[in-house]
């Protein structure tokens, strides 16, 4: 309504001017031009009054803030009535679904948002990146804590098809900062600068993403390489599932790939992932790490894990399933083979 207000405000400059323009032209007389002048000023007076009157008088549109508010909820009402019909009629209308899904998230109804991006997410089978984002941000709003639970794992997951997109890029971002991985959550929040925001938002993440730079030691550049000049180091990994683990999964899982020192610790370098995607290669280097004076760098041999994590946690628990093998550098070469084969007791 406002884009329409400013296209009426701009014609009515335009046949203001088209009216003015020739009133104010040729004073070669002083009774004339006063005329002209006493002429255009009843025209800038009447011809918006005149417009205004119109408008008003032959517009349906609601101008007093309550009966506007009253119309706008009576055909938001309306609308949820007519996809909730949908649903009831073709409970298999995965559009309807997303539609419902969206509209209640839209009024801030999170839990029935959350039940109707589930639906779409179940007729889908998980391959809605719609119903896999709006049911991780309905569950975020529903319950923020789910973030490292199934909201983070759907995030993940929608990450893996679409690897660029906005929400999933941020919240997405937040769940790697809550579990302290602030290389992963820069590297989002860059790559969702990279698309562009309006120039409010730009400013914010630019400030976010300086920030974990920072904490993270490597805003310069120059230590991309380690004390003795050498490039990083890097393990390339290669993740598989034994069949019998595999026949196992009825839903998708979180997986995590790690590297850590046999001597303790927390991880070295870890990369989250979806159970969805393997198999897959990874490259685990000196960037991955959760602390950053601790890295793949700091020590001569690592364990490298890959686990499938059933409650979205990087810390084990019992039921999880994983493999692993040993790395130790300048020994080890090519490829690291890991097959998930394994259960925690």
């Amino acid at each position: 309504m406002t884009a329409f207000i400013i296209a009426c405000a701009a014609m009515i400059a335009a046949a203001l001017l088209w009216i003015l323009i020739p009133l104010w032209r040729n004073r070669t007389a002083e009774v004339e031009a006063r005329e002209r002048r006493v002429a255009a000023l009843v025209t800038i007076v009447a011809v918006p009054a005149i417009a205004i009157g119109l408008y008003t008088t032959l517009s349906n549109w609601q101008w007093d803030p309550e009966r506007r508010a009253n119309a706008e909820a009576a055909a938001l009402h309306e609308a949820l009535a007519h996809l909730k019909g949908r649903v009831e009629r073709d409970p298999n209308d995965l559009e309807a679904w997303l539609l419902l899904g969206r509209s209640y998230a839209s009024v801030g109804q999170f839990g029935q948002a959350a039940e109707a991006f589930e639906r779409a997410h179940e007729l889908s089978q998980g391959t809605n990146l719609e119903a896999l984002v709006g049911l991780g941000e309905a569950l975020f709003f529903t319950d923020q804590t789910s973030l490292s639970g199934r909201a983070g794992q759907l995030f993940e997951a929608a990450l893996t098809r679409a690897p660029n997109h906005p929400k999933a890029l941020w919240y997405g971002s937040v769940a790697a900062l809550e579990r302290g991985d602030l290389r992963t959550g820069r590297d989002r929040l860059q790559r969702l600068l990279d698309q562009n925001p309006p120039p409010e938002l730009q400013a914010i993440l630019q400030k976010q993403i300086d920030a974990l730079t920072a904490q993270l030691g490597d805003a310069d550049s120059a230590q991309a390489k380690t004390q003795d000049g050498n490039d990083p180091r890097t393990i390339e990994v290669s993740v598989a599932i034994a069949p019998e683990i595999e026949q196992q999964l009825t839903q998708e899982l979180t997986l995590f790939v790690l590297a850590r020192d046999p001597a303790g610790g927390p991880p070295l370098a870890v990369q989250r992932h979806s159970s969805t995607s393997i198999p897959l290669t990874v490259r685990l280097t000196e960037y991955d790490a959760m602390v950053p004076a601790r890295t793949i760098a700091t020590v001569p041999r690592v364990e490298v894990v890959a686990r499938l994590s059933r409650s979205g946690s990087p810390q084990a628990q019992s039921g999880d399933y994983f493999g692993s093998a040993s790395f130790e550098f300048g020994k080890t070469n090519g490829t690291l083979n890991i097959i998930i084969d394994q259960v925690v007791p």
